[in-house]
């Protein structure tokens, strides 16, 4: 890699590729999932997105966001914990998400019933808690929607007991579209480098709001559009 404009060009346009990819190969996808999502809202269902690590970034793009619902409940493995550490640290720990019982334990925690949505975002959809989860919201009659890396998936095993993974259990599965290992740059020395799952997490999060907005409004109900909280109102 170098810094010159042409290359920075290239390092965009390479870290963008997956999410461009996603959106164009999920959009039949999404429009599914969102009309599951509104039948769920009619029916006074609440909406969840879960994601561990860096994969939470999708599910905090949904929740109390600015342009987006007040539907959305974001879920956090650190929720379970009894003494607060400082944030950061989720993102370098991945063994609460190797955990299986820290899946439904997080459900029960959210109070998670049979009238809602959940949605789990993971680039690799390998890790026990995250199965355990899926599983027990299938056993549960929840609506389930995997966001997932279909190619990094399918190249390692499961690290559940029961061998299965996110995309075996969920009712709809959207691809990330990222590789193996989730980088998508080339160092000089041969390294891969610059994670790309996040801004297709962020851009799938945003298509699935835009849409879900549109179709509320089109059943004739008020999506309760959030505004910022860094404006004033009155000039709004």
């Amino acid at each position: 890699m170098t810094t010159t404009a042409e290359s920075f060009d290239a390092l965009t346009t390479a870290l963008l590729a997956p999410a461009r990819a996603a959106a164009v190969a999920n959009a039949e996808a999404i429009a599914e999932v969102v009309r599951e999502l509104a039948n769920r809202v009619e029916q006074g269902g609440r909406l969840f997105a879960f994601g561990a690590g860096h994969a939470y970034a999708f599910a905090a793009e949904l929740c109390s966001r600015a342009g987006g619902m007040p539907n959305w409940t974001a879920m956090n493995l650190d929720d379970l914990r009894t003494e607060p550490r400082p944030a950061h640290c989720q993102l370098a720990d991945s063994e609460p998400e190797r955990l299986a019982a820290n899946g439904p334990a997080l459900a029960r925690f959210h109070g998670l019933g049979a009238k809602d949505a959940l949605l789990i975002a993971s680039q690799s959809g390998r890790n026990a808690s995250q199965v355990e989860l899926a599983q027990w919201a299938r056993a549960e009659g929840i609506y389930l929607v995997a966001i997932l890396s279909r190619a990094h998936s399918a190249a390692f095993a499961s690290r559940h007991s029961s061998g299965q993974k996110l995309g075996d259990l969920a009712d709809v599965v959207l691809d990330l579209h990222t590789p193996p290992g989730d980088a998508v740059l080339r160092a000089e020395n041969g390294r891969a480098v610059s994670g790309a799952s996040t801004i297709a997490f962020a851009l799938l999060a945003q298509l699935i709001n835009a849409r879900l907005v549109q179709e509320i409004t089109t059943r004739g109900q008020d999506p309760q559009v959030i505004l910022s909280a860094n404006i004033d109102r009155d000039k709004v």
